[in-house]
């Protein structure tokens, strides 16, 4: 019981819910590590607003009194601090994409309670390009994977997942397998 209630917990890179009994998982791709390293280093700096502003006007708030005042608006900001760094990660975690040897599951999670998830066969995918944009994206290796299904279909675009060059060689050869009936080889 305790057993059963606690494999919550453990990753699994072999499954996921609704998997088709001989489909294999070929990639798991989240956003680019970067792009959540920006958002925790812009919270750090969040952090040392109200060590800076407490050294800052320490002379004003011992004058007039204000320390209890302080600490309680700064217990606020760090609370609302810590909610939008556990936002941030939880959705950061929860935004994947996975590809198997028949269809691209994309999940998107847009708020704690507000979920989208789209499914494409990869029989119906017609196209697959990339967008690598500026500098940083380039040395880091991230950018854009854009999916063009059939015209009365949207596009699928994954944002700033890594090496999406690699990305789209293995979904091009995920379709390839399916049009020819040659199993695809992944590196």
């Amino acid at each position: 019981m305790i057993r059963s209630l606690l494999s919550i917990f453990r990753e699994s890179t072999n499954s996921f819910e609704g998997q088709k009994d001989d489909e294999n998982i070929v990639l798991l791709l989240r956003r680019h590590p970067f792009t959540i390293y920006i958002r925790i280093g812009f919270y750090v700096l969040a952090f040392l607003v109200p060590i800076v502003a407490g050294v800052m006007f320490y002379s004003y708030l011992s004058v007039h009194n204000w320390f209890d005042t302080f600490f309680f608006v700064s217990s606020i900001w760090y609370l609302g601090l810590w909610l939008a760094v556990f936002h941030s990660l939880t959705l950061y975690t929860l935004n994947t994409v996975l590809i198997t040897d028949r269809r691209i599951i994309d999940s998107d999670q847009h708020g704690l309670f507000n979920r989208e998830t789209s499914e494409l066969h990869s029989n119906r995918i017609q196209d697959v390009s990339t967008h690598t944009n500026g500098m940083i994206e380039t040395f880091l290796q991230f950018g854009d994977v854009t999916v063009q299904t059939a015209a009365s279909e949207k596009q699928f675009v994954f944002h700033q997942v890594p090496r999406p060059d690699k990305v789209k060689d293995v979904i091009m050869q995920m379709t390839a397998s399916k049009h020819t009936g040659v199993k695809a080889v992944v590196q």
